[in-house]
């Protein structure tokens, strides 16, 4: 139906389990995802503020975007953070991969931890073309609750792989 180089629609005919036939449009990412969980040495979680024109609503994000297939989405991720947040970080580890929104986007997400952060550089060090970030900042787990709590937090990347990372690793604190 429509492709563009980032993304393509497809109308794809489908057997229900019922054995009735029907139509499922789908988006298919051209790329996978990475999203990193990047936290200093006090168990803080850096977040950007970015505007995001499809809901024209400034999100709070962990860094992350796009890794072409057939590319390390650990090395991808660590130029994310750099690029997004002026980070370094001296250990990256895997912590799941996820589907953001599998009811109509064919996409999967890697979730991974950033840790031994050097963050002497840490500020909005450079953009994409379709990136606007405002602030980059690290936040206490208390902080986190309470925004996603609030409804701060919405989006569906950083919630999950936010789950995967206090899944594997609980506050010492709780």
């Amino acid at each position: 139906m429509f492709e563009n180089g980032r993304i393509r629609v497809l109308e794809e005919r489908v057997l229900q389990p019922d054995g009735s036939a029907s139509s499922y449009t789908v988006v298919e990412e051209l790329a996978g995802a990475v999203v990193i969980v990047a936290v200093d040495e006090r168990d803080r979680v850096v977040l950007l503020r970015q505007h995001r024109y499809p809901i024209d609503a400034v999100t709070l994000e962990v860094p992350g975007g796009d890794v072409p297939f057939g590319q390390d989405p650990l090395v991808q991720a660590r130029k994310e953070l750099r690029d997004e947040a002026g980070i370094d970080a001296g250990r990256v580890d895997v912590l799941g991969r996820f589907a953001p929104w599998p009811a109509r986007v064919r996409r999967w997400s890697l979730a991974v931890r950033a840790t031994e952060l050097d963050l002497s550089h840490l500020a909005v060090d450079g953009q994409d073309g379709d990136e606007s970030i405002h602030d980059v900042r690290l936040y206490t787990r208390a902080e986190v609750g309470e925004l996603t709590a609030t409804g701060e937090i919405v989006d569906a990347n950083t919630l999950c792989c936010l789950s995967l990372y206090w899944a594997r690793f609980p506050s010492d604190q709780e």
